[in-house]
């Protein structure tokens, strides 16, 4: 297991940024590599259940997380419970500048299946993906 961290700052409210972030239906709007995302239970809080498709460094992925935190407009923990790259993501939100946000994030990840292939790469490559998405961010809005 290994940790990957990055952040952002938007040009945008605190509460714009947690109601896009918060909602993983939203990440095929700024996170290139998924594909689809679908709610299979919940409303969004603690116990909400999602299952993502896409590909990650070229290869298909397949997730399902829950939210295991959800509190507006700061924070919120996605934790796998069935994945080829087991994380728990913890997303931070903080106010940045007059009107800004800083989205942070903090995952403790896995590789397993065909990204055990990548070996002691997995997590110099999953961090550089993490960054450029996360740069990506500020567009989705």
């Amino acid at each position: 297991m290994f940790v990957v961290e990055t952040s952002v700052d938007v040009a945008r409210p605190i509460e714009e940024v947690f109601a896009l972030v918060s909602d993983p239906r939203n990440d095929i709007r700024w996170w290139r590599g998924v594909r689809e995302v679908r709610l299979l239970g919940g409303d969004g809080g603690v116990g909400t259940e999602y299952e993502q498709r896409g590909r990650l460094l070229g290869l298909p992925f397949y997730n399902r997380f829950t939210v295991d935190e959800h509190v507006p407009p700061h924070r919120i923990v996605l934790r796998t419970t069935k994945s080829l790259t087991p994380f728990v993501a913890v997303y931070q939100f903080t106010p940045a500048g007059a009107t800004g946000t800083r989205f942070a994030m903090r995952a403790e990840v896995a590789g397993a299946g065909h990204f055990k292939l990548f070996g002691p790469l997995f997590r110099p490559l999953l961090q550089a993906v993490a960054r450029y998405y996360f740069g990506r961010l500020p567009k989705a809005f």
